[in-house]
Parts: structure tokens; sequence; C-alpha cells
């Protein structure tokens, strides 16, 4: 899994700038929304003369844009794009389908944490016989949505799961912490799953917080870094049934070479024994750094 961040978070922003605070904060990549204002029929020469790193296209509205033209971009890029389930509630699965196909583009259909909707889309598909290019797209609203349910969606989803959109994260994971992002990510993990994780503003009144995130250089929260290849993780606000399903998920999410900076509490020492007991032999290593009283740290490198 591969956490990315949406261009959402910093509408009408440069693509270079936004790719530099990226890779400040040890994110993998871009989600690239698309506009109804945007020349999709150049966007590719766009993205190649950027030289930004792009894991996947986006397209929240229709409107003026011919979906043949997104599903050749899609094509032409090798990149998935996603749309929600609603702005295509008209369209036929099947002509989606061979759009998508004949243009040889990635499409993930967009679904809420509902088991009643996930149910019925993966039914769709298979009634209808879609290709494994056409997938989806789970779009996790922690803040608004109950996750007791994520395991069954999860495990209805997971053949044609390509993309989680997860509306939070970054200036945003305090305000998420004991909602179960964490033991979701450790399920991620589990079930095999190795797309792109896109963090992305959960609501427009939040970009003011996402622009001061992307801008400062003292940065935390969910998919922040001091620098490439580190992450920092604060989970002193985390309820302490999540904590340890947060660190992991976590750590499952790192490249090799990554390291994890976690605050606590606590003593870590608890964490070497969960990790040891948990993880391959030999593909992490652990440090305590001080010894509290009231905050310590540990480090956690994936090798």
């Amino acid at each position: 899994m591969k956490l990315s961040l949406s261009t959402a978070a910093a509408p009408g922003g440069e693509l270079d700038t936004f790719d530099e605070a990226c890779r400040a904060r040890g994110l993998e990549g871009i989600e690239l929304v698309i506009g109804p204002g945007d020349d999709v029929p150049t966007l590719a020469a766009r993205l190649a003369a950027a030289r930004v790193r792009v894991v996947a296209l986006r397209v929240e509205t229709l409107d003026g844009i011919p979906l043949a033209d997104l599903a050749r971009l899609s094509g032409a890029l090798s990149l998935p794009l996603s749309l929600p389930l609603g702005i295509v509630a008209g369209v036929s699965l099947t002509d989606l389908a061979r759009t998508f196909t004949e243009a040889g583009g990635t499409l993930l259909l967009g679904f809420a944490t509902d088991l009643d909707q996930v149910l019925a889309v993966t039914t769709a598909l298979r009634e209808t016989n879609a290709p494994p290019d056409v997938g989806l797209a789970w779009e996790l609203r922690p803040s608004s949505e109950d996750l007791g349910v994520s395991g069954a969606v999860l495990l209805t989803a997971r053949e044609r799961l390509g993309l989680v959109r997860l509306y939070g994260g970054g200036p945003e994971q305090r305000d998420q912490d004991g909602r179960g992002v964490g033991p979701l990510f450790v399920d991620l993990a589990l079930s095999g799953y190795g797309g792109p994780i896109v963090l992305t503003p959960s609501r427009p009144e939040e970009l003011p917080r996402w622009h001061k995130w992307l801008t400062s250089k003292n940065v935390v929260g969910c998919g922040s870094a001091r620098a490439t290849g580190e992450m920092e993780l604060d989970v002193r606000d985390v309820e302490p049934k999540d904590r340890l399903g947060t660190i992991l998920g976590a750590f499952r999410v790192l490249p090799r070479g990554a390291t994890l900076h976690i605050t606590l509490d606590h003593d870590p020492s608890c964490m070497y024994y969960a990790l040891d007991e948990s993880e391959p032999p030999g593909t992490f290593d652990f440090r305590k750094i001080g010894d509290g009283p009231e905050v310590w740290h540990a480090e956690v490198k994936r090798l």
C-alpha cells in the first residue's frame, strides 16, 4: 500500500510544487483531479512535461467531459481513473466497460462504506461479466461513516479493489483518531491490498488547514514526514484499543528502507514484541528513544 495525495487538497495549484510537497512528506505520488475546465486530450503531454509522480486520475463530474476522452487518457498514461458511482447512474455498466476496454484504460467505480451498496455494485460487475479493467474505489469517510462494517465491506470488495480514497489524514489525522482507521489499515494489509491510499480533504471547509500543512516545514499527521522515506505518527490521542492497529497499519504501508517515528505517552517496548510476533523475521529494526516519564519516542525502520 502506498500513501498518496489528491490535488483536491490544493485546487488550482502548480503540479510541480504539489509534487515537491508530497515528496517532503514521504508520500508516493499524486491523484490528479480532472475538472470540467481541463483540456483532457492535452493532459498526458502536460504531465510528461511536469515530470510528476501521478498514481491515479479522478473525476468528480462528467459535465462537459467526454467519457471516451477520459478512457483514452487512462489508457495513454496506464493509470486508473476513479469516479463516484452516482455520476454514472444512468450509464450502462456494459457500455462503460466497453469504452474503457477499447481505450486500454482502467475504470474504478467509487463506493461508500455501505455494505448494501458494495454488494449491489459487485453483483452488477459479476452479472455483466465486467472485465478486470473495471474495478472499485473505496470512498472512505471516517468522520461520517460507521467503520464497524468496514471488514465486511473489504471482504466483499477486495477482488475488485484498486484504490482507497481516505477523506482525512494529513492535518485531519487527529480528528479521526479512535474511529477505526488504524485497524482498517491492518485489515487492508492482511487482505493483500497493494494499491494507493489517497489522502483528500474531508470537506471544502478543511482546505485552509491543508494549505497550511502543505506549505509548513513542521508537519504532523497521517502521511507526514520529516524527509523522504520517513513518516511521523503521534498516537497519544488515539484510543488505547486502537493504538497497536494504528502503528501496525502505518508500518505496513512504509516502503522498504523507510522509518516510522512514533510518539507515545507510555513505554513503547511492548510495540517491539507486537511487531516481532506479527511481522516476518528480519523485516524491521526497532529502537526506543528516551524514557519518558510523560512522552516516549520510538523508531521502526522497514528493512
